[in-house]
């Protein structure tokens, strides 16, 4: 049988098409470029090492399923350096590859310092982990998928009322940390326009590391729940000696009460609580998704990090938006962004509210047991 001969002028158009890096390929042949900013140099790169698995296993996943538009996915790293002024110079360089989205940085003090970069550019930046609710109110190019720390305080008002049927609370916070003190203002109010009655507030500053005496006010107060929502270290005291001392209250907490909690405490912490962003256990059909693609790529699922399977939903969340956009241009995909309703995430459901974070997300409520944290169940502020 005889071959079919191309016409000469096809033959060299594609020829001169092979020879042509990504940069040089017509628009529609052309890499689509996402940089993603994080440490690779300085005190941050150990805890933000782990999110560049999750970034190449969603670029591979978008990419065997057909890409966006009929265009692949490239992902460019760039190093934050662990500071402010890296993650801006992380981001201008980002932009001038030629990224259509960044996804980044995980310090709400590192994306504050990218945003004005995202705005000159036209371009969306999606945080997976930056929690500060100034970080979004600069431009609206800036997006985020986790939620904003106040709302941590009102999962846990909501959680303590309706699930626990606290009617009593008292609230300790760190008055040296924002993060503790908005978390407990923010607590305070939803927990009373609940019904419940907030017996006392107090404050500790953040090297404390006697609490005996603000610990027999609590005795005496005598509360159904105390709520705490410092680190570690501080809380982690507090609760070893309050147990000690006899306090008989649930002691509820936010996602600053890692796994380091439980040798501050002395692993005496058992049937408290606290709120967290993701667990691997949470029964999202989404997560189950995310962690047999991730056992089938790396072999097993060691994941104990939240900003993985936030920075996976970054880029997951971006090719969705990319590909209902209008077009590929940053004001396109900014606007489908900002339009997302319902997007199943591995750390749960994601509708972009007004000010570009996500609203009505369900937050991880984690119960101590026998020296660890243990899923309980997500639950959404009522």
């Amino acid at each position: 049988m005889r071959g079919t001969r191309l016409p000469l002028r096809l033959v060299v158009v594609a020829v001169i098409l092979s020879c042509l890096s990504p940069a040089e390929l017509p628009g529609e042949n052309r890499p689509l470029k996402v940089g993603l900013v994080m440490a690779k140099t300085g005190l941050a790169t150990r805890e933000e090492a782990p999110v560049l698995d999750a970034a190449r296993l969603a670029v591979d996943l978008i990419n065997t399923s057909g890409g966006i538009k009929g265009r692949t996915v490239e992902l460019l790293v760039f190093d934050s350096a662990s500071t402010p002024i890296g993650a801006k110079s992380a981001a201008q360089k980002a932009v001038s590859s030629g990224a259509s989205c960044i996804i980044g940085a995980f310090r709400s003090s590192h994306s504050l310092a990218m945003v004005p970069v995202a705005d000159r550019a036209s371009i969306p930046m999606i945080s997976p982990a930056s929690t500060n609710p100034e970080v979004t109110k600069g431009s609206p190019y800036a997006f985020r998928v986790c939620f904003v720390d106040s709302f941590q305080g009102a999962v846990m008002a909501g959680f303590a009322s309706r699930e626990l049927k606290a009617k009593s609370a008292v609230v300790i916070f760190n008055c040296n940390e924002d993060y503790s003190m908005t978390l407990a203002r923010v607590f305070v109010d939803r927990f009373r326009e609940l019904g419940g009655s907030i017996l006392w507030e107090g404050s500790y500053t953040g090297n404390a590391t006697d609490f005996k005496e603000i610990l027999a006010r609590v005795r005496d107060l005598s509360p159904d729940v105390v709520y705490n929502p410092g680190y570690a270290r501080d809380s982690g005291l507090f609760i070893g000696q309050a147990q000690a001392m006899g306090v008989k209250a649930v002691f509820l907490g936010a996602d600053g009460w890692d796994q380091e909690i439980f040798p501050y405490a002395g692993g005496t912490i058992e049937n408290a609580y606290s709120t967290t962003h993701w667990h691997k256990d949470v029964p999202f059909k989404a997560n189950e998704r995310f962690k047999e693609a991730y056992r089938k790529r790396f072999g097993a699922f060691r994941v104990d990090n939240i900003r993985v399977p936030l920075t996976y939903d970054a880029i997951m969340l971006f090719a969705d938006a990319a590909r209902r956009a209008r077009s590929l241009d940053g004001a396109a995909i900014r606007e489908a962004l900002a339009t997302t309703r319902g997007f199943h995430g591995a750390t749960g459901d994601i509708t972009m509210g007004p000010d570009r974070t996500p609203v009505g997300k369900e937050a991880s409520i984690m119960r101590s047991q026998g020296g660890s944290w243990r899923f309980h169940k997500a639950f959404s502020p009522p």
